[in-house]
């Protein structure tokens, strides 16, 4: 690659890490409200507490944003080395872990919308990253196959 055909990835790697980032520190805030035994406050819309507090909320012992957190660390991490080393394979795999992400997520919108009738925020904020993460890493993904 070429450091002027680098530069579509470039930006697209960009937006990736800042949706990552944005999908940590929400992921983190929920996952610490979980260990801390406290709720979400939410202030723009009603329900947080509801999902939060639902079945759905964790998988066994494990909260569903505590596997966010680790989803959204893979993906800073996988931006950040792909600036390092610039190399094609990263970008190769990246959908083999936004694509599940992005179904997992559709998933737990349907269950918020559907199931427990409650909508949270945080949980949509989550939604709104992983799908970006995901459509960028697929665009990626498929310029990079058409170079």
């Amino acid at each position: 690659m070429t450091p002027n055909s680098q530069k579509p990835f470039l930006i697209g790697i960009t937006v990736l890490v800042a949706a990552a980032f944005i999908g940590l520190v929400d992921a983190v805030y929920l996952s610490a409200n979980h260990y801390m035994g406290g709720l979400p406050s939410c202030t723009a819309l009603e329900g947080c507490d509801e999902v939060a507090s639902s079945d759905y909320a964790t998988i066994g012992p494990i909260p569903v944003a505590l596997l966010g957190a680790l989803f959204y660390m893979t993906m800073l991490i996988s931006g950040f080395l792909w600036l390092d080393i610039r190399k094609s394979y990263i970008l190769n795999l990246l959908p083999y872990v936004t694509v599940p992400a992005f179904l997992f997520s559709g998933w737990l919108v349907y269950l918020m919308n559907s199931v427990i009738e409650a909508w949270c925020l945080y949980c949509l904020i989550s939604a709104g990253t992983t799908t970006l993460i995901m459509g960028v890493s697929v665009w990626m993904r498929l310029k990079l196959s058409r170079t």
